[in-house]
């Protein structure tokens, strides 16, 4: 699938209902009862959907600053998070 960022397109794996499911359990534990964000897990997140979008990240992200990476992986979580509705 293509994942379109600030960054210029990225071609990454699709994500299964498996791998959906264990993003889930990651973004729960990245919650504080009061809704707050906790950024250790948060970044356990960003870490799971690398795993996911690319066969190898070093060689796909390294050109990128550590900030441009979290945007990347941002927009990669967030086209995850809403799949395309199209059949």
């Amino acid at each position: 699938m293509t994942v379109k960022t600030n960054h210029g397109k990225f071609e990454v794996n699709g994500i299964t209902f498996k791998q959906r499911r264990q993003l889930h359990r990651y973004e729960v534990a990245a919650i504080n009862n009061d809704g707050s964000m906790i950024s250790d897990k948060f970044f356990d997140v960003l870490e799971c959907v690398s795993e996911i979008a690319f066969t190898n990240a070093e060689e796909s992200l390294s050109k990128y600053k550590d900030n441009e990476i979290d945007e990347i992986l941002i927009a990669i979580y967030n086209a995850y998070r809403e799949p395309s509705k199209k059949k």
